[in-house]
């Protein structure tokens, strides 16, 4: 057989040129049942708080863990549509450090919002962000929410030499009641844990010559990171789908590049969770969000059944119970998992 012709693409064919921003995000979402029942829709928020309120253009990547078919047909779409840039599809699930190791390494953008997909993004996020960029040029970890989890437990060294040179003062704070609310809202924290959030205190280091401040830490759940310090800390370590120890890889090696985890005093993303409640509308009508920007499948929830639960309600409000309760529920649903 003979060759036809030439290949166009030798014709002179101009490449894609990424944008200064890539933002990527990671979905799992094997079902649309029980806890993921909410999820797609949930994403759909996140990326409409993306679209509305980031002030620059930007390359959107999402990497599917994983799902079913149904929501890899609806990423799909999105595509087509243009709200997505680049779409991954894994056949299997590499956990959430095994897929940041994937986009780190092939984004080519010079700055790389990681975002997990229930965040959702307030106006200003972008500029909040690069005014602590700004101020201080060795951040290698920008979050735009307060940091109230030290994932490095007290061990950070990065920001030593800085409180050693003279300009530069750490100072500890205590954030607005709504503020810590909003925080223990988005990852359901117990009343107990709830407690030690309004009772503790955070750090901010603060600029004296124009008094400019930026709190101490980054959260995982959403950043900013040049990629060219995303490149160096790879490969990051990925055995589990979920891991704090796997999640604290990626601090400490960053830490020892001499980079900053800094975050905004301010909120401007929110966790949203998996349940698309009140507290969830209200989030998206606060934040210009339009629940009807895309279609309306499976954004209301449905009623509550009025079947029996024989005695489960009982079970799940006593501690003993509900731990158990929790266990066979995680085991069923790695169990159902495998079987998709």
């Amino acid at each position: 057989m003979t060759r036809i012709g030439q290949n166009p693409a030798k014709l002179g064919t101009k490449t894609y040129q990424p944008l200064k921003l890539g933002i990527a995000t990671v979905t799992y979402i094997p079902s649309r049942e029980g806890y993921f029942r909410d999820s797609l829709a949930i994403l759909k928020l996140t990326l409409d708080s993306l679209v509305r309120n980031t002030s620059e253009p930007f390359d959107l990547l999402v990497f599917d863990n994983g799902s079913c078919v149904e929501i890899k047909n609806e990423l799909s779409k999105l595509q087509q549509e243009g709200v997505i840039r680049w779409l991954v599809l894994a056949g299997e699930n590499l956990g959430k450090t095994g897929a940041q190791n994937w986009i780190f390494s092939a984004m080519p953008n010079e700055w790389i919002c990681y975002t997990d997909s229930d965040v959702l993004f307030r106006k200003d996020w972008l500029e909040a962000s690069r005014e602590i960029i700004r101020h201080f040029p060795l951040v290698g970890m920008v979050g735009a929410q307060p940091c109230f989890f030290d994932v490095l437990k007290g061990k950070g060294q990065a920001h030593l030499p800085l409180l050693s040179t003279d300009g530069f003062n750490l100072i500890s704070y205590r954030p607005d009641k709504s503020v810590v609310e909003e925080y223990c809202r988005g990852i359901n924290a117990t009343p107990e844990l709830a407690a030690k959030y309004h009772a503790g205190r955070l750090e901010m280091i603060q600029i004296e010559k124009d008094g400019f401040q930026a709190g101490l830490g980054a959260s995982h759940m959403q950043f900013l990171i040049p990629s060219e310090l995303a490149h160096r800390i790879l490969p990051l370590p990925y055995l589990s789908g979920l891991s704090q120890e796997e999640d604290r890889q990626l601090d400490l090696r960053i830490d020892q590049t001499g980079a900053l985890h800094l975050s905004t005093l301010k909120p401007y993303v929110v966790h949203m969770g998996n349940m698309l409640d009140e507290w969830v509308r209200d989030l998206t009508s606060e934040s210009s969000v339009d629940l009807d920007h895309y279609d309306r499948i499976h954004m209301t929830r449905p009623k509550a059944s009025n079947r029996r639960t024989y005695g489960l309600g009982w079970l799940a409000k006593h501690k003993w119970s509900r731990n158990w309760l929790l266990r066979l529920y995680n085991k069923l649903f790695q169990i159902l998992s495998d079987q998709k």
